[in-house]
Parts: structure tokens; sequence; C-alpha cells
């Protein structure tokens, strides 16, 4: 049994107005832990500060990569225990390492009502030490969303410089949504390929899908599969993802959720890793599975 805030947090962000029609940019956000009272770090979320001129911007500070907000966009389950990153982004052994927030970006964004697409550069993406960034150390990525109707679809690639587990290597997500009336079918496609580590050479796949059945309520259902990785017999898992979300109103919403992974015999994905604030572990070859029940509220 446990209690577990699941990311939640609180931010503050504005738009100032400059003499010359362009507008100066901010954010800070950062995550706040209900459940402990423990203390968290000031702007630890997506933070930055830049400048915008019409559809056009430019950002510094942390932020998502578009590699990670591909899967985010796509994944029905938030911060439950059903969501993706025990599987996206994941290693067999190391876990969820490919969903990253990087230290000392620099991101250009362009967004109109049918297209958004993101370029980021970061050096000295993962440490923070207060020393000159390591150019040596680099996250470069790009990723694109675009809407038509019912139709949105997604990708993003990312390639990284000296990575703690991967060390050199890219990554590729692909994604596609589409509402039919009630319900909502989704997809997506992962490729990860290390330069020379075999755990971080796999592909991955997923599906989902969503029925709003009352005005209220709606039932939600997700499967992914990670193939094995290269040279790497048995590491391959699934992971299903069910849930009922249920809205009180415009700003509360309830549910209950179910996440479920089968690993191989040489595989240990968690039920429940990165998000969700109370993670779910296993050990190789194990069966991990966890229900939820969890209130969310947006102001």
């Amino acid at each position: 049994m446990s209690v577990s805030s699941n990311s939640s947090r609180i931010g503050f962000k504005g738009r100032l107005p400059l003499e010359n029609g362009m507008k100066v940019i901010w954010q800070a956000e950062q995550e706040v832990r209900w459940d402990d009272g423990s203390e968290g770090n000031f702007a630890d979320r997506n933070s930055y500060l830049g400048l915008a001129s019409g559809a056009h911007s430019l950002r510094a500070g942390v932020y998502d990569t578009p590699f990670k907000t591909v899967a985010s966009k796509w994944g029905l389950f938030g911060d439950s225990v059903g969501e993706r990153r025990a599987m996206l982004g994941a290693g067999y052994s190391d876990g969820n390492q490919l969903n990253q927030r990087p230290n000392n970006t620099v991101m250009y964004q362009f967004q109109n009502d049918a297209l958004k697409i993101q370029a980021m550069y970061a050096v000295d993406p993962e440490n923070q030490s207060g020393a000159v960034d390591d150019n040596d150390t680099t996250m470069s990525g790009a990723g694109l969303w675009w809407k038509h109707n019912k139709l949105k679809l997604s990708a993003a690639y990312e390639d990284w410089k000296k990575h703690s587990k991967m060390d050199d290597g890219s990554a590729l997500r692909v994604a596609a949504v589409y509402g039919l009336g009630e319900h909502q079918l989704g997809a997506i496609y992962e490729d990860i390929s290390s330069d020379t580590v075999d755990q971080w050479k796999r592909n991955a796949y997923g599906v989902n899908w969503k029925w709003k059945f009352t005005g209220h309520t709606d039932l939600r259902a997700q499967y992914i599969v990670v193939d094995d990785a290269e040279n790497s017999i048995d590491t391959g898992a699934t992971k299903i993802g069910l849930g009922v979300f249920h809205k009180l109103d415009k700003k509360v919403e309830v549910y209950a959720a179910y996440g479920a992974t089968d690993n191989d015999a040489g595989a240990k994905f968690q039920a429940v890793d990165g998000g969700h604030g109370d993670e779910v572990k296993t050990t190789f070859g194990g069966n991990p599975d966890s229900a939820s029940l969890g209130i969310v509220y947006k102001f």
C-alpha cells in the first residue's frame, strides 16, 4: 500500500510586451510533494526565459525534449500507474532513462493552429554542477506535431553524446491519434539505437483506446510491447494499462487505474516508472502490477 503525490506541480508564467512588438516569455514550474512534505527544488520542471514574436519563440532553461513530449501527448494515463514510461524510453535493466527534461537547453518553437515545430539543443544535459557546461556532453532533438480535423500526427528525433546509460546514440518516435465519434484510437512506434550499448538497441510499439461512454466518464486501455534488445535474448516485455476516469466538474477528475508488466526472463521493466511518484520495481523475469485510486485537481 502507498500514498503517492504523482508529480503534483505548481507553476507561474507570463508574457510581457516590449516596445518593438516582441514579447518576453517566462515560466517557473516545480513539483509539490503533497504526500510526504519533503522539500522540492524551485523551477525543477519546465522553466525558462525567452522571446516570442508571432508564431515564433526562443527560450532557454529546462524543458521536456520533443521525444518525451510525443509520447506524453499520445499516452492516456498521465501520471497514474497505467502510464507509458515503464516501457517507452526504458531499458530492460536500467529502466526509464529517455524521457528527459534536460538542463541547459535552448529551444526554438513555431506554433499555429495546425502545426507545431520544436528544435532543441542542450549542453551538459544531465548534470548541473555549477562548473562551465561540458560541450562534449550534448543532446540535440526536434519534433513536429500536426492536426487536421480528428487526426493528430507527431514525430520526434533526438541524438545524445555521452548519455549516462546509452553513451552515444539516437532515438525516434512516431505517433498517431484519431478521433472517431465517442472513441479515440492511438498508435506509437519507438526506435532506440546506441552506438555501443546493446540494451539501448531495440524497438517498441504501442496502441491505445479511449471511449467516452457518458458525458463525464471514459474508459481507457493501453498496450505496449518492447522487443528484445540486440544480442540480448529474452529481454522484451509487455505492459497493459486499464482505467476508468470520471469528471466531477471541469477542474476535478477521479479515476481507478491498473497497470501490469509481463517481463521475459532477462528483463525487469517496472510496473510503474516515472511520472507516478511511487515506483513499482521488480526482478528479472518478474511480472509486477499495481492498482490505484486517484484524484486530479487542475486550476
